[in-house]
């Protein structure tokens, strides 16, 4: 699977499974990929973009067409170079490029090495278009050399094969001895030592102990399987995520149904994910993917039931565009601005991502945007604790909606709240995403989940859907049933928060059916002349008056978030706040929200 652009750039020779000889020298100085200024947010760290296989430093040295990357646990890149038949790496201080293996010379016109296949010594090995790395747990390399159709281990400065025939294509398992594979893409090791492979043509094959190859089910009869990658879940349980050019696979072995998700990459008629090939994990939720067709660096976060259902994906870098005609170039400079051509393979590090740029024969690395996800619970790793003035915001996924898809809420109310230097410690904001936010949901997770950890805060924020969903019908008879059935349920919350002396906030908010940057909520209640239609604006101050009222014998916050916004819209050429065509946030709103969150927390 690649791209026109890439096939045009050189066609690469598919040799019988025979021995040749070749060499490889050279060059020159790498750069510190850590900068992160929005000009150096994506940078070359090895590579002229010239054609050729010379080693040395990384600023001189050369490719044909570095495909894969993985990273291993001294910072070693590893890269293979599948147009010139090696394994290269790049040293952990980033200075030096080297050849691990492979040989072969340069043939005209100066693209390709002509492929081969020999095991031994690593510097007169043989491959055929090696393409997935991944990195054994004792070290070794694993490559998969998709010509040849076999997997090959290099360890100790030998080359061995270790699954598969040479050129001998099968869709059969079995033994190592027996078994075959198609058309090897992928590799990806599990914690338990498990390789996993993509095989394109067959699906998901996973070579285990003794040596034995056997399909691994992924709940689809999806063949065309291009990237692998496995991490763990919030658990601890193995999560397997494989890619083709219609759907992204999840799949949780360990569970107990062996949970099998397919999302779609088609959706009336469009292509959220455009055309998946290499993939990277940074956690058992957050991927990295590169897409072929946009050539483009994009960012994948899974849903995590039964709080987020929905699935993610944003472009980290290359352009906003499908087409590739639109972004495809060379480009280093700001996320946005950059420009790839044809990326393969990816490894992350920290907040650094790498990309072998394989049309542009470079290595590139990408200083990673803040990417502060909703959570789910607090068990992402976060913990509260007596150093940190602790904050828990809770409610459905348009408060913590923006263009980044992350909870940036969160950093905004931060800021705010720090700024006021009406707090000793340093404030830390949990955003706990609900889908469709019910107050029943609200109330169990606050009582079950975080009456049990150290908060010094709780906000909720309320809608009318929040509080109908107390009722059979979903809709309450009166706006005094309303404001009853609000109070018993913030009473019992409060109740069961008591031990931890937690402070409870109720934000209300608005609610509509379709609020966008061309028409605000000003508009929309001037429309409505003041009356309240089903599934439209309800100002909880004005319509449910008195009844409301009553709450504030509890010992809350109240924030009314309806009347500060109506205000905002009310000045003159007012910079929206939500997203077009849609009640969520965006970034400027989330702002917005957060700055008047903080002064009610600070008692501003």
């Amino acid at each position: 699977m690649r791209l026109a652009c890439l096939l045009a750039l050189l066609t690469l020779p598919i040799s019988a499974c025979t021995s040749s000889d070749g060499a490889g020298t050279a060059a020159s100085a790498a750069e510190d990929p850590s900068a992160s200024s929005a000009a150096n947010e994506v940078r070359t760290i090895a590579g002229t973009g010239a054609p050729g296989i010379a080693d040395g430093p990384a600023a001189s040295a050369t490719f044909l067409m570095p495909t894969g990357l993985a990273r291993g646990k001294d910072g070693t890149l590893y890269i293979s170079d599948e147009a010139a038949q090696r394994i290269r790496t790049l040293s952990p201080d980033g200075s030096t490029v080297a050849t691990l293996a492979g040989s072969g010379a340069v043939e005209p016109p100066g693209l390709s090495v002509k492929g081969g296949y020999r095991d031994g010594p690593a510097a007169q090995a043989r491959f055929n278009r090696p393409e997935g790395l991944a990195i054994a747990p004792d070290g070794s390399v694993y490559v998969a050399d998709q010509q040849n159709a076999c997997i090959r281990k290099i360890a100790h400065g030998i080359v061995s094969t270790v699954a598969g025939k040479c050129d001998a294509r099968s869709t059969n398992t079995g033994g190592a001895a027996q078994g075959r594979l198609n058309d090897p893409r992928s590799l990806a090791f599990d914690a338990k030592g498990n390789l996993y492979i993509a095989d394109y043509g067959v699906g998901v094959l996973r070579l285990g102990g003794g040596g034995r190859l056997s399909k691994v089910d992924i709940g689809t009869g999806e063949p065309q399987i291009l990237g692998i990658a496995t991490s763990v879940d919030a658990t601890g349980g193995p999560v397997l995520v494989a890619s083709s050019p219609a759907l992204f696979i999840e799949r949780h072995p360990a569970s107990r149904t062996g949970d099998i998700t397919n999302i779609r990459n088609y959706a009336e008629g469009s292509r959220p994910f455009g055309d998946p090939y290499q993939l990277t994990a940074r956690d058992g939720r957050e991927f990295f993917f590169s897409d072929i067709r946009s050539s483009t660096v994009r960012y994948l976060r899974l849903p995590a039931p039964p709080f987020v259902s929905s699935v993610f994906t944003r472009t980290i870098a290359g352009g906003t565009e499908e087409r590739p005609i639109d972004n495809v170039g060379f480009r280093d400079g700001s996320r946005e601005s950059a420009r790839f051509n044809a990326p393969g393979g990816l490894a992350v590090n920290g907040d650094t991502l790498y990309v072998a740029d394989s049309g542009n024969r470079r290595i590139r690395s990408v200083a990673l945007p803040p990417i502060r996800l909703s959570e789910t619970g607090v068990g992402t790793g976060i913990i509260p604790d007596s150093k940190h003035y602790e904050v828990a915001y809770v409610g459905a996924s348009w408060a913590f909606w923006d263009s980044l898809g992350d909870d940036s809420f969160c950093a905004h109310l931060e800021d705010y709240m720090n700024a006021s230097h009406k707090f000793s410690k340093p404030v830390r904001c949990h955003a706990i995403r609900i889908d469709g936010a019910s107050l029943p949901e609200m109330e169990d997770y606050v009582k079950n989940v975080l009456a049990d950890e150290r908060f010094d805060e709780i906000v909720m924020n309320v809608t009318p859907s929040a509080v109908n969903a107390i009722f059979p019908n979903k809709t309450p008879p009166s706006a005094v049933a309303a404001a009853v059935g609000l109070r018993a349920h913030t009473e019992s919350i409060l109740k069961t928060l008591q031990p931890s002396h937690a402070k409870l906030l109720i934000a209300w908010t608005y609610e509509a059916d379709d609020v966008s940057d061309t028409e605000n909520l000003y508009e929309r209640q001037q429309k409505l002349n003041g009356k309240t239609l089903p599934g439209e604006l309800i100002d909880f101050r004005k319509d449910f008056a008195l009844e409301y009222d009553g709450l504030r014998a509890l010992p809350i916050k109240e924030y009314d978030e309806f009347n500060d916004i109506l205000s905002h819209e009310r000045s003159a050429d007012p910079a929206p706040l939500y997203g077009t065509d849609d009640s969520h946030m965006n970034l400027r709103g989330e702002d917005y929200l957060a700055r008047h969150v903080a002064r009610v927390l600070s008692g501003a």
